[in-house]
């Protein structure tokens, strides 16, 4: 499991190894809206209910912007794909690498390979079961 798109800004408790600070708008090189379909269309591993504003430029609010998907390898944020779309950040050469060759379409999982991603994700993210 890779995760992207997490930035220092989005939550301090983000390891800067996910990402560091948001990048720069314009850094990124690659079809912008096959890159936007293709997260827009990852399964869904973690669902949360808030309302993410951007932390660029302050442009856009992303209902459940901080909720996790996956293509099965790589993990993002819901709201990777409004920075994508406005403002083409850099995104790392091997999720695109891995993005081109499924032809931009987030390849099927079942309920068996999602089940211990979400799990992972939960304990990276630092949720825990009530006790």
């Amino acid at each position: 499991m890779q995760p992207i798109g997490f930035y220092r800004e989005m939550d301090a408790r983000y390891d800067a190894a996910w990402g560091g600070p948001a990048p720069e708008s314009g850094a990124g090189r690659y079809p912008v809206e096959e890159v936007v379909d293709y997260l827009a269309s990852g399964h869904p591993l973690l669902d949360v209910t808030e309302l993410t504003t951007d932390v660029v430029g302050g442009a856009f609010r992303v209902p459940g912007g901080s909720s996790v998907l996956t293509d099965g390898t790589f993990v993002w944020r819901a709201d990777l794909e409004k920075y994508v779309e406005r403002y083409r950040i850099a995104l790392p050469e091997d999720f695109l690498r891995a993005a081109r060759e499924n032809g931009f379409r987030v390849p099927p999982a079942d309920y068996e390979a999602l089940l211990p991603l979400s799990v992972e994700v939960s304990d990276l993210l630092g949720f825990r079961a009530a006790s």
